[in-house]
């Protein structure tokens, strides 16, 4: 259970650094005001998912934690 929850923890931690990552991407685009591209490799749609996809993993991690929680109070 300890390492499933520690592997959602890990793909959070990179789901949040692709975010930052096409933030960058996007900003530099648009400082640049090459606003096409973004709509054309859809970074908007991308970042949204992103967010919805660490959203969901941290209330997986919630879950799985507090399962582990109370396996462990009804074993002692």
């Amino acid at each position: 259970m300890t390492k499933l929850i520690e592997g959602y923890e890990t793909s959070c931690k990179r789901v949040i650094e692709r975010i930052a990552q096409l933030n960058y991407q996007r900003n530099e685009l648009r400082k640049h005001g090459n606003e096409k591209l973004i709509e054309e490799l859809d970074l908007d749609r991308r970042i949204r998912l992103l967010y919805t996809e660490h959203s969901e993993m941290r209330e997986i991690i919630s879950y799985l934690t507090s399962y582990r929680r109370r396996l462990e109070s009804r074993e002692t």
